[in-house]
Parts: structure tokens; C-alpha cells; sequence
């Protein structure tokens, strides 16, 4: 079995309906890969309630800090 990674995703630029700021964080098993636009959309859906544009969840608008290391 893999490690697990801590993702710290952060909002640098807001994102329509996603403000300046607004931080998840995903875990992700297995994989070192940084976390991809529909895993981000799901996170602020399940934690804010907010239906982000999955076009905007990206390296762009988006700080991805893997603060398992």
C-alpha cells in the first residue's frame, strides 16, 4: 500500500462563485500526484457547499501545498 498525501488547496484568484482564500484539503492515497480539478470541485462542493467551476480548478486559480511532507 502507498502513503498518503495531505493536499492544502487554497483560492489565489477568485474563482466565480470561489472567493480569495477559500481552502480545502484532500488526502490521496497511493499517488504523489497533486490533486485534479474534478477531486478539487468535490472537496468545496462537500465542505462549502459551493458548486465551483470545475474549468477554474486548476494550478491558475488554485495554491496546492502537499503538507505531508
Amino acid at each position: 500500500m502507498g502513503t498518503t498525501h495531505l493536499w492544502k488547496v487554497t483560492c489565489k484568484k477568485t474563482a466565480q462563485k470561489v472567493p480569495v482564500g477559500l481552502m480545502v484539503e484532500i488526502v490521496k492515497n497511493g499517488t504523489t500526484a497533486v490533486p485534479n480539478a474534478k477531486e478539487i470541485k468535490a472537496a468545496i462542493k462537500q465542505h462549502y457547499g459551493i458548486e465551483a467551476n470545475e474549468g477554474l480548478c486548476n494550478k491558475s486559480y488554485f495554491y496546492m501545498v502537499d503538507t505531508s511532507k
